[in-house]
């Protein structure tokens, strides 16, 4: 939203604006529903961007060639020439293997990350010392730490690490798109439009950057993605199966409202607690959690959660009978569910429940509810569900907390990452609607 942020509107400029945010936020939802479907078919998203780009490259050989026969002078001629051909054969090539072409884009993309990390990283310790180095640093991290994932599983993933950046980017093309016309519908229900407004009104940029503080927030959320991760998988991991005084499906399921509880009162004051990507794309559907701030949420979760894989993997290495061919506690379907459910029973459950779970953290959270309950309803709320999906699929809701897990594991647990990503969002975004439009306080 860059480019409307820097643009103030007068009422007569705005006003053919504001009267199209329904097409605007119809945009939007086509731009996330096909970010979704991208998800969900992460091959076929990937190679069809792969033949978009082959013809792309194309199309601008042709360009490129016909402009060489324009220009008189022979010597750039030529240059324009050879230039349009090479494109155009490279178009041919990418068209004709697109699987070689997406290894080689991918490889590019996880060493751009990389570099841009270690730039970003170097720059932030050239700041002033006011300035907000920190955020700087922990974006530069975070951008190295994803660049070195994608270079350590090259040329394995390469279809499925750019069919998930094109699902991703999709939905948050989509995202920003329904939010600009929400805004603009909220700006035309509070000032009228045409002769309603005044002359010399203007309608408000949204605001370029992040509070003071919000470094906080990102940290605080890390810190309770990390608690979630570690308490919940590692009680599945180490104290689930353990002989005679194992705690299994119950405990685990307790172990992770506790997480969930716990984290709630000592880093929900701060960043609001949601630990959880489909948790906050749900508040921010419901109109409690800004749109501008949830990418960083995810990319703090995301590393969070990462980190405690990260620490359990190497807590169980300890382990003589430990191997990552038993699960890694990922989340799964069909032979890797752990009571043999297929992908639609997991699908359903899944959506299902993080809706049910978003209410609930809705509900609880509104004025009106009892203060001071409700990380105890939360808790309880997730204890609930694992107590349900353990069986079909390890119980997620949570995209982080199967990332996490699915990273480490590789193989079949990468290929049914897409099922936990889509169905979580898709219940976040459903439980946020229903709450907004159906049980919201009106004061």
């Amino acid at each position: 939203m860059t480019a409307f942020s820097s643009i103030n509107y007068t009422a007569a400029e705005a006003a053919p604006l504001r009267e199209k945010w329904g097409w605007m936020v119809a945009f939007g939802a086509l731009l996330a529903l096909a970010g979704f479907v991208a998800l969900g078919s992460v091959v076929t998203a990937t190679v069809a961007t792969v033949m978009v780009v082959g013809v792309a490259m194309i199309v601008s050989g042709v360009v490129e060639i016909v402009y060489a026969i324009v220009v008189r002078s022979w010597k750039k001629f030529f240059l324009w020439a050879l230039i349009g051909l090479l494109y155009f054969i490279g178009g041919i090539e990418v068209i004709n293997n697109p699987m070689l072409a997406a290894g080689f884009l991918t490889l590019l993309l996880g060493a751009g990350l990389v570099a841009s990390g270690l730039i970003r990283i170097f720059l932030a310790f050239q700041l002033p010392k006011d300035a907000p180095w920190g955020f700087v640093v922990f974006s530069g991290v975070v951008t190295l730490l994803l660049g070195g994932i994608i270079l350590a599983h090259w040329p394995v993933s390469s279809l499925w690490v750019l069919g998930t950046f094109l699902g991703v980017d999709l939905i948050f093309a989509g995202s920003s798109w329904m939010g600009l016309g929400l805004s603009l519908k909220r700006a035309n229900d509070s000032r009228g439009v045409g002769a309603l407004a005044s002359e010399s009104a203007v309608v408000d940029p949204p605001v370029e950057g992040f509070a003071r503080g919000f470094g906080r927030k990102l940290f605080a959320e890390f810190l309770g993605t990390f608690w979630l991760v570690f308490g919940g998988v590692g009680s599945a991991l180490i104290s689930a199966g353990f002989p005679q005084f194992g705690i299994g499906f119950t405990g685990v399921s307790l172990a992770f409202g506790l997480t969930v509880l716990t984290g709630a009162y000592a880093f929900g004051p701060i960043s609001g607690g949601h630990f959880n990507p489909a948790v906050s794309l749900g508040l921010a559907t419901a109109g409690r959690f800004s749109w501008k701030e949830l990418g960083p949420y995810w990319i703090a979760q995301l590393v969070g959660a990462t980190v405690a894989a990260f620490v359990l993997l190497l807590i169980m290495k300890g382990n003589i009978d430990f191997s990552l061919a038993n699960g890694f506690a990922a989340n799964g379907y069909d032979e890797h569910s752990p009571a043999g459910y297929t992908w639609q029973s997991g699908f359903l459950i899944e959506t299902v429940l993080t809706a049910f779970f978003l209410l609930v953290i809705l509900g609880v959270t509104e004025g009106r509810a009892p203060v001071g309950f409700a990380p105890i309803s939360i808790g309880l709320a997730l204890t609930l569900i694992h107590l349900v999906d353990i069986p079909v699929t390890n119980a997620s809701v949570n995209p982080a907390r199967s990332t996490s897990q699915a990273l480490f594991v590789g193989g079949w647990a990468l290929e049914q990452l897409w099922l936990f990503w889509v169905a979580p969002l898709l219940g976040g975004v459903i439980g946020g609607l229903i709450h907004r439009f159906a049980l919201a306080d009106e004061t």
